[in-house]
């Protein structure tokens, strides 16, 4: 391939723009498309403490992450005008990834039945929550509604509690990542057959890999599986422990006898590790609390970042369970300089997070921040579609495309 692939990007919230924006690190040139009527929601997220400016859609730290190395455009697909001129960019473009239910594509006429007509190579990619087809594939859903279907809030919490959500929405990035590879894939595909190839995604499918264990311990022993913390089937010790300060806490797994013998080590060898009931793993899980209680005990006199060094040291898998603004301190994203610092217009320059796959000796860049809202209509509508500058204006007019959204 000569040049960049050319991805329409009608996503909002976090699955979908986090699978462009991937692509738009490789290389992609992404052109990202909103409503005038209905912007991207994700443009309204983590806002929490900020000045209720007249363009606080710009703010939004969790939009403007997940939607660099875009172009963006406010187009109104309600309209029939916005629609055919959707489909003079679908036309222009090799992929199209959307997260919209299957009704709300086939009402405005943009499916992929439609859309392959206008490009017979067209690679289109869908992600709504429950997938295209099925009972449940009209349901809109959230990260934390897939986690539950998937099964996995159902073995999260504590022993005897109630299930819990996860803090972050897993299933989002889950799908990112399946629908930035399924987009790779489909070019391939695009390529071997001539014809382009519609791809269905289910966030639920997405998260069932993740829940594997419990499904297959069902499926083989007909057990199910309840919460129990932090602790795992088989292995022990395995949780999380106080540490000295506030709130402060270590991650630490033993993975073996072996491993076992060089954590005593670092304990100083004291007499409760002696007993022979924790020399292997078997019995180590058996008098787990007993085994807890004391770890705990010893664990809350360090600090939890240099106890993890001493622990890893000793080969000892330990992790410091960092806060917000010590994970941005971190000495290893900042070796591996990780963390980048945009500068975005109404928003100002903060750090955001860079890219996780490390590209030698061609890196990838941050070529421009997330779009403003509708900040690069004449840019696509005139070098992509050809039209001039009083077709544009025209457009802006009959409120077709639009530099600011049509807030209520």
């Amino acid at each position: 391939m000569t040049k960049p692939l050319r991805i329409v990007d009608l996503t909002n919230g976090w699955a979908g723009p986090m699978a462009t924006c991937l692509l738009g690190d490789f290389g992609a040139e992404v052109i990202k498309v909103e409503s005038p009527s209905h912007m991207d929601w994700w443009r309204g997220a983590g806002l929490q403490g900020s000045d209720d400016g007249p363009k606080l859609y710009e703010q939004s730290p969790t939009f403007n992450t997940v939607n660099r190395n875009k172009i963006g455009i406010a187009l109104e697909l309600t309209h029939p005008r916005g629609r055919e001129l959707f489909k003079e960019l679908i036309r222009a473009s090799d992929i199209l990834v959307a997260n919209y239910p299957p009704r709300i594509l086939r009402k405005l006429g943009i499916d992929f039945a439609a859309l392959s007509a206008v490009n017979p190579r067209l690679v289109m990619v869908t992600l709504p929550a429950f997938g295209n087809t099925g009972p449940e594939s009209e349901y809109v859903g959230f990260g934390c509604t897939t986690e539950a279907m998937a099964g996995i809030t159902g073995v999260t919490g504590y022993e005897g509690g109630p299930p819990q959500m996860l803090s972050n929405a897993i299933g989002d990035p889950v799908s990112a990542l399946n629908a930035c590879f399924a987009s790779l894939v489909g070019v391939f595909e695009q390529e071997r057959r001539g014809a382009g190839v519609s791809v269905d995604l289910s966030h639920v499918e997405g998260l069932l890999p993740l829940n594997a264990e419990a499904l297959l311990d069902y499926t083989v022993n007909g057990r199910v599986q309840e919460p129990v913390g932090n602790r795992h089937p088989t292995l022990a010790p395995h949780g999380c422990y106080p540490c000295a300060g506030d709130d402060e806490w270590v991650m630490i797994t033993i993975a073996s006898d072996a491993e076992w013998q060089q954590f005593c080590q670092v304990l100083g060898n004291p007499a409760w590790s002696r007993n022979e009931s924790f020399a292997t793993a078997a019995g180590r899980k058996a008098a787990e609390d007993e085994l807890d209680a004391h770890i705990a005990a010893w664990t809350q006199n360090h600090e939890h970042t240099a106890l993890m060094e001493q622990l890893q040291q000793a080969g000892v898998t330990a992790g410091a369970v960092l806060s917000g603004p010590q994970v941005m301190s971190d000495a290893q994203l900042a070796a591996r300089e990780f963390l980048l610092a945009i500068d975005r217009a109404e928003a100002g320059t903060h750090l955001y997070p860079g890219f996780v796959p490390k590209f030698h000796p061609t890196p990838s860049e941050v070529r421009t921040p997330a779009p403003c809202f509708g900040q690069h209509n004449a840019d696509v509508f005139g070098r992509i579609l050809g039209l001039s500058a009083e077709d544009i204006q025209q457009l802006e007019s009959e409120r077709i495309i639009s530099q600011t959204p049509f807030l209520p």
